[in-house]
């Protein structure tokens, strides 16, 4: 049975997901050096996947004023390679954007890199349409940002 839930920050279970992810970008991206939280507000929500009582996917929202977009920024979203390809990522996204219309949010955006075409492919599966690369992204080479729209949607179900 899969859950999904508001975590802290400093919830052991999502510190272990995001070293997971820090690895897996480093290794992307190794010319960037380790991943850091730079860019993370106070203001962040955190959302924890778990698949039986396991941890499998986490992921958070933010605002990022300094974006000059409205909405929320998608931050964090990762599932661990055993339960990709099984539905969960699409879960804790409709879970993500769940939580940004609680939040009063008319769009999420994001940004990701080059080097990760499986989540390219899935954010443009998933709607989310390609923008222009927001700060504090803007002088990256290797950054591509997307944005969805969400006060037309409904929910179709979270687990």
């Amino acid at each position: 049975m899969i859950t999904i839930g508001p975590v802290p920050a400093d919830d052991e279970e999502l510190g272990k997901l995001r070293q997971e992810l820090r690895a897996d970008l480093t290794a992307r991206y190794p010319e960037l050096g380790a991943d850091s939280d730079d860019h993370l507000t106070d203001s962040i929500r955190f959302l924890l996947m778990r698949e039986d009582g396991a941890a499998i996917g986490c992921c958070a929202l933010q605002p990022n004023g300094g974006s000059g977009l409205v909405g929320l920024e998608l931050k964090r979203m990762y599932v661990v390679p055993t339960a990709r390809g099984t539905g969960a990522a699409n879960l804790l996204l409709r879970a993500a954007e769940e939580l940004a219309r609680e939040l009063g949010a008319a769009q999420i955006y994001l940004e990701t890199g080059d080097a990760q075409p499986e989540a390219i492919r899935f954010y443009e599966r998933n709607g989310y349409t390609r923008i222009p690369i927001y700060p504090p992204y803007s002088e990256s080479t290797r950054s591509v940002s997307y944005a969805k729209g969400l006060a037309d949607e409904t929910d179709g179900g979270n687990g």
